[in-house]
């Protein structure tokens, strides 16, 4: 692949990952341009929490929809060890970013991401959590170098991080039953 030709949909993106490794990654990240008309075949939203919706996985990446209803959040989480993308393609969410130090987390940057946003994290960069800052929906599309079956989130109440399974609210264009 052109390490500077624009993905433009869905299907490119999909037929390029399979043949990635590295740089790659970072590559086609820098370059997505996806609209969201692409992703809604594979958008669920829910009510009670922001969504995660598997778009595709194998052994060495993992995509994800993740769809979320006004002021929905994410927890202040690691990536396990995993690199991780995100790319905003409807909306506007607001990333923060959490150190650990002397056993506090710290926080260390609060941005705002707007459409066609890209951010990128892993574990040395922190933690960090996501917030959905739009009037309506948001959708952020994640592609994890690595695919993340659990992680650990911080519980505020108990003052600590905790381990977590992940799961899909949807995979293959179907909702699963939890």
């Amino acid at each position: 692949m052109d390490s500077s030709e624009n993905i433009t949909s869905l299907n490119k993106l999909l037929e390029v990952l399979p043949t990635c490794s590295g740089q790659d990654y970072f590559d086609i990240a820098r370059n997505l341009a996806i609209p969201d008309e692409d992703l809604l075949p594979y958008a669920f939203w829910s009510d009670e929490n922001y969504t995660r919706n598997c778009v595709s996985r194998t052994e060495d990446y993992e995509l994800l929809l993740l769809c979320w209803e006004e002021g929905q959040e994410t927890p202040i989480h690691c990536h396990n060890g995993e690199e991780c993308w995100v790319y905003l393609a409807k909306g506007k969410l607001r990333e923060k970013r959490f150190i650990e130090e002397s056993g506090n987390l710290k926080l260390i940057a609060d941005v705002k991401m707007t459409q066609d946003r890209l951010s990128y994290m892993n574990d040395d960069l922190g933690y960090h959590s996501l917030h959905n800052l739009n009037e309506g929906r948001s959708m952020s599309l994640h592609l994890y170098v690595g695919p993340i079956d659990e992680c650990s989130v911080y519980k505020e109440e108990k003052d600590k991080f905790v381990f977590k399974e992940l799961e899909y609210h949807s995979e293959n264009k179907e909702i699963l039953s939890h």
